[in-house]
């Protein structure tokens, strides 16, 4: 409890986490409005050496709560990247960004993000189960005898196939803006498409 500032960042940092200095400036809620929002911001380094950043906002007045977490590894160049699933191994992390879309073209399932959405990052594992709830929900609200329910009914037999290890499947992941990529387990899984630079967007360098 008489430990010194260095000595605590030292041992939050040996355990990979590193709490960066608090904010001390009154911030405003932005539902309550008041001056009671909270703000940390901690580095935190993952098993595999990857670091991202967690941002969080707390207000105690009102109990609103949102988090943000980038990875420090984005590379922010838009593209496609394509990951290739053959072996069963779903560990492979996928980092996205507001404008990363994804597509699974064997499940015929595609996740668009929303104008308000934040960054995430999980591996497939987290990707497929997250497919499934939404699908078994879909299955449990919608009739039985309609195209719809028998077509989502085919989805989540491919996709129980696809976790389980019996079908090869391909993440497409697709962001106009940069900031989403995979990083696969095995570089030979994956293949990188860049896009093309929009005729009307400016050239930093110049700018």
């Amino acid at each position: 409890m008489g430990n010194s500032i260095e000595e605590k960042t030292s041992l939050k940092r040996s355990q990979g986490t590193y709490e960066l200095p608090e904010i001390t400036d009154d911030l405003s809620c932005p539902v309550c409005g008041k001056k009671t929002l909270k703000m940390s911001r901690t580095l935190y380094k993952l098993p595999d050496g990857d670091d991202i950043f967690i941002l969080l906002l707390e207000c105690n007045e009102c109990n609103y709560r949102k988090t943000d977490m980038i990875s420090m590894f984005t590379a922010f160049q838009p593209g496609e990247y394509r990951l290739c699933v053959d072996d069963g191994d779903l560990t492979h992390k996928i980092f996205r960004g507001a404008t990363g879309n994804l597509d699974i073209e064997e499940i015929g399932v595609s996740i668009e993000r929303g104008p308000a959405a934040n960054f995430d990052f999980t591996n497939i594992e987290g990707i497929l189960l997250k497919i499934e709830e939404k699908l078994k929900f879909f299955l449990e609200t919608n009739p039985i005898d309609s195209i719809e329910w028998k077509n989502c009914n085919e989805s989540i037999k491919r996709l129980r196939k696809c976790m389980a290890g019996e079908m090869v499947f391909n993440v497409v992941l697709k962001d106009t803006d940069g900031g989403s990529y995979i990083t696969p387990t095995s570089a030979d899984k994956m293949t990188f498409v860049p896009y093309k630079k929009k005729k009307d967007q400016p050239d930093k360098k110049n700018s």
